[in-house]
């Protein structure tokens, strides 16, 4: 009989870290022998027909479920109740709730329920992982031991060609580009990232653009607040609010900016970070939550945010080509050390043990 393991996930996003590891999960679990389906309680429609709904997940399920956990979610009660399954919960980090206060009270309330019940669900849990070392030291405060399993970069994801449109419009417009990839939430401090290009745009690099990629769904408020400053600051000719965009124009952005900007205060991992390194875009970060060791030593960390200063130092980047070609080369090995080849040996290490094919023959 063969062996199952099913995933849960809250929502089955198009180009989400969480997402990008739960389709790379049922990749090495299909690749191991096992069957493997994803459940969601949303999905995006471009992933239509990756996942199944929810409420059709089988009660008296026997492999093992494994829980991806960022939230409050119906997802829990489902999950506390698969008495006869083997439980795995993978810990993507709890933003916390404050970073929502005046954005959005019900992220406020999901984040503070999520917190509320990590602690009973870990305590059912029969194995726990964390995608970063920096998530597991967040599960060790509340008392329990995770595995780390970080995330990959996936490279049938970008098996796409980039986008030539977008390609040759940043090309032919020349100067600096600077790029963010993510969400528009409130820990992601994109203002910060905004205050530093008015710096570079108006006193140091004229031709100079910022392209901020990602959705504001549920974070309206924030996404409003940061085109006012825009406003307020002039540069609405300078920065794009591009939103959601195809995996083939994100590479072409990848590809051809001149330097990835991350100002985020609180991550659990950071993928997009990685996924610059893969396409050889040098990254310069704030030294906050999971970001050092994410970064590790393929990009620049930096431990204040001084706007003016930053911003000399974005374009010293983009424009020294030794430091440049430097940080590209050392962020080609952080990613190395990331690769889905050594993502699929951990995945095999963790889930293909003695221990779990014992409690799948009892099963039976």
């Amino acid at each position: 009989m063969t062996q199952k393991i099913f995933q849960l996930v809250h929502t089955l996003s198009y180009g989400d870290a969480i997402s990008s590891e739960v389709l790379a999960l049922q990749r090495c679990f299909r690749k191991l022998g096992f069957e493997s389906e994803i459940y969601a309680i949303n999905v995006h429609p471009k992933l239509k027909g990756q996942a199944l709904d929810f409420e059709d997940f089988p009660t008296d399920f026997h492999g093992e479920v494994i829980l991806h956990y960022s939230l409050g979610s119906p997802l829990n009660a489902l999950y506390r109740n698969l008495a006869r399954a083997k439980r795995a919960l993978i810990y993507h980090n709890l933003t916390p709730s404050h970073w929502f206060e005046g954005v959005n009270p019900r992220i406020v309330r999901d984040i503070q329920a999520g917190e509320k019940e990590l602690p009973e669900l870990l305590a059912i849990t029969d194995r726990i992982l964390a995608d970063s070392p920096f998530n597991a030291s967040e599960l060790r405060k509340l008392g329990f031991e995770a595995q780390v399993l970080e995330l990959a970069v996936d490279p049938s994801r970008w098996e796409v060609e980039s986008n030539s449109g977008i390609a040759q419009m940043v090309r032919a417009e020349g100067g600096i580009h600077l790029l963010h990839v993510g969400r528009l939430a409130p820990n992601k401090c994109i203002e910060d990232i905004i205050r530093a290009f008015y710096f570079l745009h108006h006193y140091i690099e004229e031709q100079s653009r910022l392209w901020l990629v990602g959705i504001d769904i549920d974070t309206e408020l924030y996404s409003f607040s940061l085109r006012h400053l825009v406003h307020q600051l002039g540069l609405e000719d300078a920065v794009s609010f591009v939103g959601c965009m195809a995996d083939s124009e994100v590479r072409a952005l990848y590809e051809n900016a001149s330097v990835y900007v991350c100002m985020s205060e609180h991550e659990g991992f950071c993928l997009p970070v990685i996924e610059a390194m893969h396409f050889g875009l040098p990254v310069v970060a704030y030294a906050s939550s999971a970001l050092p060791d994410t970064v590790g030593d393929g990009g620049v960390l930096v431990h204040e945010k001084r706007p003016a200063e930053l911003a000399e130092l974005l374009a010293h980047v983009a424009r020294d080509s030794s430091l440049r070609e430097k940080l590209v080369q050392q962020g080609k090995k952080r990613v190395a050390d990331l690769s889905f080849e050594r993502f699929f040996e951990d995945v095999s290490r963790l889930f293909v043990s003695s221990d779990f094919e014992e409690k799948q023959a009892s099963a039976i």
